[in-house]
């Protein structure tokens, strides 16, 4: 892992944009200060649109992000801690955390992580679509313990196995892993977003997701979605934006999930894989390629490859 000693302390990078090989260009540069030479055992894996980075130290630590990280970007970044202590600060809020809490910051922003002696903290830079999902609802969620609910519990489970035997799954198998730590996070997002919205409204949205999943195949403009459910398309779009997405995001994401199963079907090995798209409302090869991979970490051709050995390439 790439390590500069500085006057100041010890700047750290690559651990997370493994794909970096400079400093400058790095979106994960931090400055770690400690007592003496700093060192750590890391451990980066890739599971799908998800990179992570198991960190394992004796030394106290305190790590800031390094001055050439943008505060532009919308990276997110989850960490869960495995063993030791670890306080975290930003905007404002102080958030202590034990084995198995984990935590949501923003990786381009401000922070402070103050790490106890033998500590181990598994860090994920999620997928962007997550990340974008997050910046609605920014200040509800960032540097806050999230493990108290029903789903934070379930995902702290999750996420601790993942650290701990992640790295002993396959290709294709740690994309899948990748996709359910992501689809069990946006539930925990939507559940924190929508935690006081009103029961009439939620059963309306009910519906409406339901609605949307029978006709994901068919065309889906949201003046036909609202005159369905009879209200207009301004409350249509509210109904979402409480949710913590936008109508388009949801219904690409749901239209995403049905292609990826698709593409690991046997049974559909015959047909090209913007021909499973175009399946699904996505007819557009080169936008279709585009935004699988931002969602999945690999293109349709891996993807296919991986689950089914010797298929119809894109």
């Amino acid at each position: 892992m790439p390590l500069e000693a500085r006057m100041d302390g010890t700047l750290v990078f690559g651990y997370l944009d493994t794909a970096s090989s400079e400093r400058a260009g790095a979106f994960d540069a931090v400055l770690v200060k400690t007592a003496t030479p700093y060192a750590a055992e890391m451990r980066p894996e890739r599971f799908g649109a998800i990179t992570t980075c198991d960190i394992a130290g004796e030394q106290r630590a305190q790590v800031v992000p390094h001055a050439s990280v943008s505060t532009e970007g919308v990276d997110t970044l989850l960490g869960v801690l495995l063993a030791g202590e670890v306080t975290i600060e930003q905007s404002g809020r102080k958030c202590a955390l034990t084995p198995g809490d984990f935590v949501l910051y923003g990786g381009g922003r401000p922070f402070r992580l103050d790490l106890g002696s033998d500590y181990r903290w598994f860090l994920m830079r999620l997928d962007p679509g997550t990340s974008t999902l997050l910046q609605h609802t920014p200040d509800a969620m960032v540097a806050q313990e999230l493990t108290g609910s029903p789903g934070g519990r379930i995902l702290s489970s999750m996420l601790v196995e993942l650290a701990h035997r992640g790295h002993r799954l396959g290709p294709v198998s740690k994309g899948e892993m990748g996709e359910h730590v992501t689809g069990i996070l946006r539930t925990l997002v939507r559940e924190h977003a929508g935690r006081h919205m009103h029961p009439v409204r939620a059963d309306r949205l009910k519906h409406v997701l339901e609605h949307i999943d029978r006709h994901l195949a068919e065309e889906l403009p949201p003046a036909r979605i609202a005159a369905a459910h009879h209200i207009s398309v301004r409350s249509l779009h509210a109904l979402f934006q409480q949710r913590g997405e936008t109508l388009g995001d949801h219904i690409r994401r749901r239209r995403l999930d049905r292609i990826r199963q698709d593409l690991a079907d046997p049974g559909l090995a015959h047909l090209p894989a913007y021909a499973v798209a175009a399946r699904w409302g996505l007819t557009e090869s080169s936008y279709f390629g585009r935004v699988f991979k931002a969602a999945f970490g690999v293109s349709p051709r891996e993807f296919r490859r991986w689950s089914l050995p010797g298929a119809v390439g894109e």
